[in-house]
Parts: structure tokens; C-alpha cells; sequence
């Protein structure tokens, strides 16, 4: 499965005329954020629910400027699968604005990084309440392994996960990796099986490169396409001048959603209107990032990342690549972090089946849309 530090080299610097092929919102696949040690906790610099994170928690009524502290409902731990980024915008915000103290909820934010427990296990041992995972088969695993967690949204309708090649290669569909070398590090080649399985082809039609997280070796010939990130690594090579293209998995026919909001399900029994209020407060961070996508640039470099070497480039170039993939018809008509049940059921989870997954969830068992709609309906 795919982890975040397959692709990521995060502190990259960035520059705009990169070619991102995209078509409707339909998800790029069975990929994983969280890696096999997964992103948790190390010591920060202020308390949360049993844990700290990589870059500190930060309580939501720090820096608060907007808003009225509403009555204190409860707190909520989100726990990020990476290390501070441009990519969690709608959370900054959220707490810096004031917008989670205004809904009553104290909120802090876990950090992951290398070599830290996956998102799935912070919640399973209670040091966390709402979870950020890029796939849903991570969410899937571990409730297989004894775990109740229940999707309550997703910030992006396509994950982001995808392959990256240079525009002189031709390369559109996944027709025309036939033959072709991809390269990725040991373990991508299960994704990218899925991908050919899916569309009528076999894993024996592509040669796999092992590689690691530089894309360089793209650059030098040494492979035809690579696996990416698509708001990061093509973004890379952009700002070393290559002429590169890249979609997300999603636009090749693996459907995924992007960042899932997960919870268990005992504790949003227990919670009703503190995760009302939690999903409004985001709601109206992700609203505002997407009216202004400069305004969470200084609050990431100042704040959450201060100590982390971060391209201010990268970070202004990359927020409005993940903005794109918030949309699709769905949330066009039901709202932002959306989650479609009927594409869950016909779309995301066959595709699983397909990739040789077994004893999946119905959609009713995995998927909760009432809390986001209610918090949609305490905006309007």
C-alpha cells in the first residue's frame, strides 16, 4: 500500500505551468497516507488527549481573532497522517480564526511524522478523536482487526495520490503505460497492479523500477512514469524547469477520497454536537482557504511549522492543487467534505474487491453523513 513517505518530500519549492490532467471527481484508489509505522505523536509543545505531536498540538483559542467562544461543549484531538503542511489549511485556520471555540469545541491538532504510530492505532489506544487517513482500506484493515471506525467526511473528493511522467512521453491513459517502466519504492506495485487489473489489463503489461523519494531518476530516463504525489513531486520538478504532467489515480480509474475524516463509532455516539460543531468550525476554515488560499500560508509558516523548513513557494502553489480536488458534482449539490454513499457502493469499494480485497463493509456499517449534514445545515 501506498504511504506518505513513498512520495513526499515536503519542504519542496514549487513553481506554477504544471500540467495536472484531471477529469470528474471519481477517486485515486486503495492507497495509504498512513505508513506500516505510520504517522503519530512525538513530544510538542502543549497538552492534548494523551498525546503530542510531531510539531506540538495547538489549542484552538490560541490566536483566535473571529468569532464568539461559545459554551464549552468538549474537546477533539485531530490526528494529521504527516508532518505540519499547507495540505491541513482548513485546521489552521479553523483554530487560528476561532472558529472551533466558536462552536464551543477546544481543539487540538496531532502532527504525524516519520516512524510514529499509524492514524489507526493513536485512535484505537484513545489518544485521539478524529482521525485523517488517505484511504479508505486503511480505515477498512483496521476495523477488520477489532477496530469500530466510522467515515464522517473526506476534504478531498480525489486523493491526491497519483503518477507523474514528463509530457514528451506521450503518456494520457493507462493504455499507454503498456509496456512502460514505473517506477516507485518496493510496495507501490500493488496499487499500481490494481490500476492495470481495473482497466482490463494485467501487472505483467508494465516493468516496476524500484526507486526512491527523489524524482530525479524520472528526469534522467531511468523510468517512463513514477508514483507521486500529484501536488508534490510534479510541482518539484516544475521548479527545476521539466515540462511534466501528472493525474491523480482517481482520473485513471482507481476511485479514492482524499484526507478521510474518521472516528469510532462509540465515540460519536457519545458526541453528537461536539462533532457538529467540530465539522462546522472546519467547514468554515475549508471555506475560507478556499476563498483565500494565501491567508493559511503565514499561520503554517509562523505557527504549526515554525520549525520545520517549508518553501513558502511550494506551500503558495501547492494549496490551490489540493483546493482542486475538494470539488464534484456531489459536493457541487450537498456541500464540501461530502462523501457520496452510492459511489462508496459502486465506485470506491469495487474497486478494493478488485485489487483482491475481501469481507469489506456495506456502506451503511462504514459511512455517516449525518453529522456533516447537519453541520452544513447550522452554516446556512
Amino acid at each position: 500500500m501506498y504511504t506518505r513517505r513513498t512520495f513526499i518530500s515536503r519542504t519542496a519549492g514549487v513553481v506554477g505551468g504544471l500540467t495536472i490532467i484531471s477529469s470528474v471527481p471519481i477517486l485515486a484508489a486503495c492507497g495509504d497516507d498512513d505508513d506500516a509505522d505510520g504517522p503519530g505523536t512525538t513530544p510538542g509543545t502543549s497538552g492534548s488527549p494523551g498525546t503530542t505531536s510531531a510539531a506540538g498540538t495547538t489549542p484552538a483559542t490560541a490566536g483566535a481573532t473571529t468569532g464568539t467562544t461559545g459554551a464549552a461543549i468538549g474537546s477533539v484531538a485531530s490526528v494529521f497522517n504527516w508532518l505540519p503542511d499547507i495540505e491541513w489549511s482548513a485546521w489552521y485556520l479553523a483554530e487560528s480564526k476561532g472558529y472551533f471555540a466558536a462552536r464551543g469545541v477546544e481543539s487540538s491538532l496531532i502532527h504525524g511524522g516519520p516512524n510514529t504510530p499509524a492514524v489507526v492505532q493513536v485512535l484505537a489506544a484513545g489518544d485521539g478523536n478524529v482521525g485523517l487517513s488517505a484511504s479508505e482500506l486503511d480505515i477498512i484493515k483496521a476495523n477488520q482487526e477489532g477496530s469500530d471506525f466510522v467515515v464522517i467526511g473526506a476534504m478531498y473528493q480525489k486523493n491526491p495520490l497519483g503518477l507523474t511522467w514528463m509530457t514528451a512521453t506521450g503518456i494520457d491513459t493507462v493504455q499507454d503505460l503498456v509496456g512502460k517502466r514505473i517506477g516507485g519504492p518496493q510496495g507501490d506495485q500493488v496499487q499500481i497492479d490494481a490500476l492495470f487489473k481495473v482497466n482490463g489489463l494485467t501487472p505483467d503489461d508494465y516493468e516496476f523500477i524500484p526507486m526512491g523519494f527523489d524524482p530525479q531518476p524520472l528526469v534522467d530516463g531511468e523510468m517512463d512514469a513514477i508514483a507521486s504525489y500529484v501536488t508534490n513531486q510534479p510541482l518539484q520538478l516544475q521548479l527545476q524547469g521539466h515540462d511534466v504532467s501528472a493525474k491523480p489515480y482517481s482520473d485513471l480509474g482507481l476511485p479514492s477520497y482524499g484526507d478521510i475524516l474518521f472516528a469510532s463509532r462509540a465515540w460519536l455516539d457519545e458526541n453528537h454536537d461536539l462533532v457538529v460543531g467540530y465539522l462546522a468550525g472546519l467547514l468554515q476554515g475549508a471555506l475560507d482557504n478556499r476563498a483565500d488560499p494565501t491567508e493559511s500560508l503565514p499561520i503554517l509558516l509562523e505557527t504549526y511549522a515554525a520549525d520545520a523548513e517549508i518553501s513558502e513557494e511550494y506551500a503558495a502553489l501547492a494549496n490551490p492543487e489540493y483546493i482542486a480536488l475538494m470539488d464534484s458534482p456531489y459536493t457541487d449539490a450537498n456541500g464540501i467534505l461530502s462523501v457520496d454513499p452510492a459511489r462508496m457502493a459502486d465506485e470506491v469499494l469495487p474497486v478494493l474487491e478488485t485489487a483482491g480485497e475481501t469481507d469489506l463493509p456495506t456502506v451503511e456499517e462504514f459511512l455517516d453523513t449525518s453529522f456533516l449534514e447537519e453541520a452544513h445545515a447550522s452554516l446556512s
